[in-house]
């Protein structure tokens, strides 16, 4: 009996030897003994183990699991070794054969429904794509990953799809391509929050003590064994010398009965004698059912101990298997999670290069945009102009982006002012192209002796704005260009001339019956239109303190409020007639916050926008 403690104690401390051992021993020692599933399982993971050490090793494993999975039966499985036969084919840069095991790959995954894992495939195709400089073909299928990443909600997957997308534009130098998929990888990456490889830590964790915990109750449990074996192995040689110390009494006793034999038989008559037989025998046969009875308790005893001890001996070794199939798992899996961490460490040190490139890019752009808008400023009118030429008014000039698609020009001629407010097609740096073209187109357009007809400026600013452009009306070419209102208020006379690209002019009078009054505009761009007209010419009688508002569609189309809608040319109305009496100023600042308020923190700013309101 205590040999055989001795050797399960044995038992468990090589157990304990086997798990401190790198992973791939385990695994190679485990194998020997394994059928089925499990075999496959191993095999499986000797394969992924030796990937970044040995790749010929991990295909040869990896070969292996795939017949094992074939005889099996089980796609799953040949899913999964095909995975890696051609991810160690990669490792060794054979491409087209990786590519062929990844293709079998997609199959099955597809033939099973496993959208994850056929996402998954569908990147490692386009990474091996990739390597082989066949980059447009990578392109494609990263973008087909992307979609179904997103399909699955697997967000890891995203932002890798992503960064591999922006690398490859980068590299071809598609900087608005690679801009527009940088700004969808930022979005996608703050609206996620992925946390699986800290659960998988934790689940490890948690089971690795378990398992220590287990150990030690067993570790207790086989002390407690080993403790009541030496009270029986006690008990039984304190019965042994019992059962000696008896023998010699009943020895002395016998010496002593035929001493006394003797002397009745010399001395006392022949019935003394035979009462002291009976008497020594009454007394032996006492002594030898006590002894039996001491022996049958001893012996029922140790067989119950015996059974225990079988039982337990038996429990403890299967709980030795256990502690040994989730140590080896607990060493893949730790295995795997350090794998993770070291890729995410390199995916964060790619990512902050990266970023660094953007944010250095995004710095240039924003320096050269900024120049700019200092070059666009220098040829709108000056503020000490416009105040000396119009005394009451205000201008809104909000830009989306630095410098702006809208621009406002004030010319006085003798006792003309000439006044244009113009959205030009596009905003920011194509918009303030534009703007500026149409700032030297005015300048030229607008002389001493082409001042008397709006509709005429406008006709040929159309003509300049073409030719400048190089419009002839094919059907693929830009269609760019501007809308405009243009008035000329004749000073002494009050006389108003306006003429209008799809930007009309509203004039608002103090009066009993308040409204805003519409001059329209033709329903023609300054640029290239299908059916091109002469611009019309309106004419109205001012009034002194009446109010002049121009103004392009940037304001009322400003998306907002609850519902997420448009601000509206009413809305917009409605604000101008309820406030058209206070001063220039106000109605600039009121304006303003009425926009600020309808935008909130949720909506961003979708076009430039500009409002002049003038006093007469």
């Amino acid at each position: 009996m205590r040999k055989h403690i001795l050797v399960i104690l044995f038992i468990f401390s090589t157990t304990l030897v086997i798990q401190a051992q790198s992973r791939i021993s385990v695994l190679e020692k485990t194998l020997k003994t394994q059928t089925g599933k499990n075999r496959f399982e191993t095999l499986y993971q000797l394969s992924k183990a030796y990937l970044t050490v040995s790749p010929k090793k991990s295909l040869d494993y990896a070969n292996k699991a795939y017949t094992e999975s074939i005889k099996l039966g089980n796609e799953n499985m040949q899913a999964n070794a095909l995975n890696l036969i051609g991810t160690a084919y990669y490792k060794q840069k054979k491409y087209k054969s990786a590519i062929k095991n990844y293709e079998k790959e997609l199959d099955i995954r597809k033939k099973l429904g496993q959208k994850i894992s056929h996402t998954k495939t569908l990147y490692n195709i386009a990474l091996v794509y990739e390597a082989n400089k066949k980059e447009r073909k990578a392109l494609s299928i990263y973008k087909n990953a992307l979609t179904g990443a997103k399909e699955a909600k697997y967000h890891k997957l995203v932002l890798k799809c992503y960064e591999s997308v922006i690398k490859i534009y980068e590299r071809e130098k598609n900087y608005k391509n690679a801009y527009i998929y940088i700004s969808e990888y930022n979005a996608y990456k703050g609206a996620a929050n992925i946390t699986f490889e800290r659960q998988q830590i934790n689940i490890l964790e948690t089971k690795y003590e378990e398992g220590q915990k287990e150990l030690e109750e067993k570790n207790l449990e086989l002390n407690m064994i080993d403790s009541t074996l030496l009270i029986v192995q006690n008990e039984k040689e304190t019965l042994v010398k019992d059962t000696a110390i008896k023998g010699l009494e009943i020895s002395g006793l016998t010496v002593e009965t035929e001493e006394q034999k003797h002397t009745i038989k010399e001395k006392d008559a022949e019935v003394k004698k035979q009462q002291q037989w009976l008497i020594a025998f009454s007394v032996f046969f006492t002594l030898i059912l006590i002894f039996s009875i001491l022996l049958y308790k001893l012996y029922t005893s140790k067989k119950k101990a015996y059974k225990l001890l079988t039982v337990q001996n038996a429990e403890i070794i299967e709980k030795n298997e256990e502690i040994q199939v989730q140590s080896e798992q607990l060493l893949t899996r730790n295995a795997e999670v350090i794998e993770k961490n070291e890729e995410i460490e390199a995916q964060s040190e790619e990512l902050e290069k990266q970023r660094d490139v953007a944010l250095k890019r995004k710095e240039e752009i924003v320096d050269s945009i900024n120049y700019a808008k200092r070059i666009q400023k220098a040829v709108f009118p000056a503020e000490k102009y416009v105040k000396k030429v119009l005394h009451e008014y205000f201008v809104l000039l909000k830009p989306r982006d630095i410098v702006s698609g809208d621009f406002y020009w004030i010319k006085k001629v003798d006792e003309f002012i000439v006044i244009a407010v113009a959205d030009c097609t596009g905003h920011g740096v194509p918009g303030a192209f534009m703007s500026m073209l149409g700032i030297s187109l005015l300048n030229e357009t607008v002389k001493v002796k082409s001042i008397n007809n709006t509709g005429k400026i406008l006709d040929n600013l159309r003509s300049k704005v073409k030719k400048s452009l190089g419009q002839n009306g094919a059907e693929d070419e830009a269609k760019d260009g501007m809308d405009i209102a243009l008035y000329i208020i004749n000073t002494k006379t009050l006389e108003l001339q306006y003429s209008g690209a799809y930007n009309p002019l509203y004039i608002i009078r103090e009066s009993l019956d308040e409204k805003i009054e519409t001059i329209k505009a033709d329903r023609q761009p300054i640029g290239v239109h299908l059916i091109e007209k002469d611009f019309t010419n309106h004419k109205y009688q001012l009034q002194k303190n009446d109010r002049l508002y121009s103004f392009s569609d940037g304001y009322a189309d400003q998306f907002g409020g609850k519902n997420g809608r448009k601000f509206r040319i009413e809305n917009f109305k409605e604000v101008l007639l309820a406030n058209y009496k206070k001063p220039m100023k106000e109605q600039k600042k009121i304006l303003n916050s009425t926009l600020n308020n309808w935008m909130g923190s949720t909506y961003e700013q979708i076009d430039d926008i500009l409002v002049l309101g003038i006093k007469v």
